[in-house]
C-alpha cells in the first residue's frame, strides 16, 4: 500500500535538530511581530472590531481570491501560482506533521496512505510546480520589462530566491528519496519523480543518493527556519500584515472622510504632525504595502511630474515607523519628544500635489487609504500652522466671508437665471425636487449653462422644482480635503440648518463633489437627505418617458469619469445611459475610463491653486480624449469642464474640441 515514510533516511540527531531550528525560527518570528504591532498603538485611537463575519469576508476576497490582483493578468497569474502554492505546501506539510508526530506517535494511525495518500502527492508536487513558475515569471518580470511601478531592491531579490531556492530544495529531496526507493506509485509524485530520472540516469548509487538526500534535507529545514527568522526584514512580512490590514479596514463610505472632534478641548492639536498622531489602522497600512506600485502607476499627480508619489508616501510612513520605534518602545507615552513626519520624511510639495481622485485606494490590492492619511497631515499644516498655498488661503477666505470660493458679493448668487422663472423654497416651503446649483452653477461661466439647461429639463419633464437661492453657501467640500476641517464643518452646519426649513423628497446637484458631501458626509452632522446627481436624475426622466429627446445630435463623443460620481460613488451608467438615448450621437470610450478614468486634475482642492506640475493632468487628460478622434468631450462635474476646457484654451483648440456638461447636450436634444 502506498504510504508516507515521513523520515526515511533522517537519523534521530536530524530530527532534533528540525524541531530545534524551526521552534526557534517560529519563536523569532512572533516575538518580533509582537514587538511591531506594539508600534501600532502607539497612534492615536484603537484598532475597530465590529462586524467580525464582513470582516472575515473581505479577507476571502481580496487576501484569498486576490480580487484587486487579479486585475492584471501576468501579475495576477505570477502572484496566485505564488501564493497558492505556498498555502497548499504549508497545508501538506500541517498534514504531514499530524501524520506523524500525532497519528503515529500518539494513537498509532496513518493518514497519509492509500489512494489519499497519492492524491496527495500529486496536488503537492503540481503546486510546487506552480510555485516555481510563478517565482521565475515574477524573476523574469525584474529583468524585462522591468516596470517603474515596482521596487528594485536587495530585499525584494532576496525574497523571490529564498522562495525558489526553498522550493527547489524540496523538490531534489523528493528527487533524491525517490531514485533511491523507486517505489510503484512514484510517477504519482510526477515533478519529484521526473527529476529522479535524471539521477538514475546518471547512474548515482543508493548510498550517494541518500547522503545527497540528508544533506539537501538539513539545507531546507534550515533556510526555512532562516526564513522565520528574517521575515519582518524581508517583503515577505506584508504575507502577515496584508490580511491583517484587509480585515481591520475601514467600512466607512469611500467618499467620506472621517470627521474631527473640533470641540474637544482636550485635543493638543489637529490632524497629523507626529508618528503617534496616526491612527493604529494607518501605521498598519504603512506595514502592510506590497510595493506592487499599482497606486504609483495609477496616480495622476505623479504622471504630472510632481513630487508625489502615493506608493513612496506610504512606504515613509512605514520608514518613520521604523525610525522612531526605539523611542516608542522605551518612552512613557507621557514623555515621548516630537517625532515630526511632515517634512522630516514627508515633503509638503508632495502632501498639497494630492487630487484625492482615489485611483490609488481603487487600485491597492490590500486596501490602504492613500488619501484618508494625505488628507490628515494637510489638517495639521492648515489648522495647526495656517501653512498652506496662498491662493488656495484666498479661496478659503472668500468662502468664509462671501459664502463661495470665487469671492462674488453675497446677493448675486441668483444672478446665473437672469431672464428665467426658477422658484425658490422660501417662497415654495416645499417642493419634490431642492436643486442645489452650487458655486459653480452660480459663478463659473460654462457652469452657469448647465444650470440653466437643468432648468430646462426641469421643466420639459414638468418637475416640481425650486432653488435654495441666496440660502445656498459652498459646502466646502473641497476645503474639507485640503485640510481645512474647521471651515466645512461650518458650512455644512448652516447648510443643514438651511434645508431643515424646508420640505423636500430629494436633492439634485451636478456636482459630483456636492453630491459626494450630502449623500456621505452630511451624515455624519445630521444631515440625512435622498441625493441624486444629475446624470442619474436625467437618466431617469428618460427612462420613465417624462423627458422626451426628439432632436438627433449629429457627433462622435467620449465621456469624461468624474472620480467623484465614478470612483467615489460608483455612477457609471447613468451619465452614459442619459447620453445613448439622444439620436444621432455616437460614443466612443478613452482607454482610461469607468473605475480606471483618469482625474482632471481638479480635485482635493488642487482647481483653487497652481500645482507645479511638468506635464498638467488636464492636459494629459485631454490628449487621451482627442486620442479616441471625437470632438466633444462630454462630462458631469463643473470642476472637469473648468479643467479640460482650460487645457483646450491652452493649447488654442477651442474650435476643434469642445467640453459640455451631460446636461447641455441633453437640452439641445429637446424639441
Amino acid at each position: 500500500m502506498p504510504f508516507r515514510d515521513t523520515y526515511w533516511n533522517i537519523p534521530h540527531w536530524a530530527e532534533l535538530l528540525l524541531y530545534i531550528t524551526q521552534g526557534v525560527g517560529v519563536a523569532v518570528l512572533a516575538v518580533r511581530l509582537y514587538l511591531r504591532s506594539r508600534l501600532w498603538f502607539k497612534g492615536r485611537g484603537t484598532l475597530p472590531l465590529d462586524r467580525p463575519l464582513e470582516r472575515l469576508g473581505r479577507v476571502l476576497r481580496f487576501a484569498v481570491a486576490q480580487v484587486r490582483i487579479v486585475r492584471e493578468r501576468y501579475a495576477g497569474i505570477m502572484h496566485l501560482s505564488t501564493f497558492f502554492a505556498f498555502v497548499i505546501l504549508f497545508i501538506g506539510t500541517v498534514l504531514a506533521t499530524i501524520d506523524y508526530d500525532i497519528g503515529v506517535l500518539i494513537f498509532n494511525v496513518k493518514l497519509l496512505k492509500g489512494d489519499f495518500y497519492l492524491i496527495y502527492e500529486l496536488v503537492l508536487d503540481f503546486f510546487a510546480v506552480a510555485g516555481i513558475v510563478g517565482l521565475a515569471l515574477a524573476l523574469v518580470r525584474r529583468v524585462t520589462p522591468r516596470p517603474d511601478k515596482l521596487t528594485y531592491s536587495l530585499g525584494f531579490a532576496a525574497m523571490l530566491w529564498l522562495l525558489l531556492v526553498d522550493l527547489l530544495s524540496g523538490l531534489l529531496i523528493e528527487s533524491f528519496r525517490l531514485a533511491a526507493v523507486q517505489p510503484s506509485w512514484q510517477t504519482w509524485s510526477f515533478a519529484g519523480y521526473a527529476v529522479s530520472r535524471i539521477w538514475v540516469t546518471l547512474g548515482m548509487t543508493e548510498q550517494t543518493l541518500r547522503s545527497a538526500h540528508l544533506a539537501m534535507w538539513v539545507f531546507h529545514f534550515s533556510l526555512t527556519a532562516l526564513i522565520y527568522v528574517v521575515f519582518l526584514d524581508l517583503p515577505l512580512k506584508h504575507i502577515i500584515y496584508s490580511p491583517l490590514n484587509v480585515f481591520f479596514s475601514s467600512f466607512r463610505a469611500a467618499g467620506a472622510l472621517a470627521p474631527l472632534n473640533l470641540e474637544d478641548e482636550t485635543a493638543e492639536s489637529f490632524g497629523v504632525a507626529q508618528i503617534t498622531d496616526f491612527t493604529p489602522m494607518q501605521l498598519m497600512d504603512a506595514d502592510a504595502c506590497t510595493e506592487c506600485g499599482r497606486c504609483q502607476a495609477a496616480c495622476p499627480a505623479y504622471m504630472a511630474g510632481t513630487p508625489l508619489n502615493p506608493k513612496r508616501i506610504v512606504l515613509d510612513m512605514q520608514v518613520a515607523l521604523s525610525h522612531y520605534a526605539p523611542t516608542l518602545r522605551r518612552t512613557p507615552p507621557e514623555e515621548l519628544p516630537p517625532m515630526p513626519i511632515v517634512r522630516q520624511f514627508i515633503s509638503e510639495e508632495a502632501l498639497w500635489a494630492c487630487t484625492t481622485c482615489r485611483a490609488c485606494v481603487y487600485e491597492c490590492p490590500v486596501l490602504i487609504e492613500h488619501v484618508d492619511s494625505i488628507v490628515d497631515m494637510r489638517r495639521n499644516l492648515v489648522l495647526m500652522e495656517g501653512n498652506m498655498p496662498d491662493l488656495l488661503a484666498n479661496a478659503m477666505t472668500q468662502a468664509e466671508r462671501a459664502g463661495n470660493p470665487w469671492g462674488n458679493p453675497r446677493g448675486s448668487r441668483m444672478e446665473w437665471a437672469a431672464g428665467l422663472n426658477v422658484p425658490l423654497m422660501s417662497q415654495k416651503k416645499r417642493a419634490d425636487v431642492l436643486y442645489w446649483v452650487g458655486c459653480a452653477g452660480a459663478y463659473d461661466p460654462e457652469s452657469q449653462k448647465t444650470a440653466r439647461a437643468m432648468v430646462k429639463i426641469f421643466e420639459a419633464a414638468n418637475v416640481d422644482y425650486a432653488v435654495l437661492g441666496e440660502e445656498e453657501r459652498c459646502n466646502c467640500e473641497w476645503a474639507r480635503r485640503a485640510g481645512n476641517e474647521y471651515l466645512y464643518q461650518q458650512a455644512a452646519q448652516s447648510n443643514i440648518a438651511v434645508l431643515g426649513q424646508y420640505e423636500f423628497k430629494s436633492i439634485v446637484t451636478h456636482c459630483p463633489h456636492c453630491f459626494n458631501t450630502f449623500h456621505n458626509e452630511y451624515p455624519q452632522f445630521g444631515g440625512h437627505y435622498e441625493v441624486l446627481h444629475h446624470s442619474t436624475f436625467i437618466a431617469r426622466l428618460i427612462a420613465g418617458g417624462r423627458l422626451r429627446l426628439s432632436k438627433p445630435i449629429n457627433d462622435l463623443i467620449t465621456y469624461h469619469d468624474s472620480c467623484y460620481l465614478g470612483r467615489y460613488n460608483g455612477v457609471y451608467d447613468d451619465p452614459r445611459q442619459a447620453l445613448a438615448a439622444v439620436e444621432g450621437l455616437r460614443m466612443v470610450e478613452m482607454k482610461r475610463s469607468r473605475e480606471k478614468g483618469l482625474c482632471c486634475g481638479g480635485g482635493g482642492a488642487q482647481v483653487w491653486f497652481e500645482a507645479h506640475q511638468e506635464r498638467p493632468v488636464n492636459a494629459i487628460r485631454l490628449e487621451e480624449a482627442m486620442g479616441t478622434g471625437a470632438q466633444t468631450v462630454a462630462a458631469a462635474c463643473p470642476f472637469c469642464t473648468i479643467m479640460l476646457g482650460s487645457a483646450v484654451q491652452s493649447r488654442g483648440l477651442t474650435e476643434a474640441v469642445k467640453v459640455k456638461d451631460l446636461a447641455l447636450i441633453i437640452a439641445e436634444a429637446l424639441d
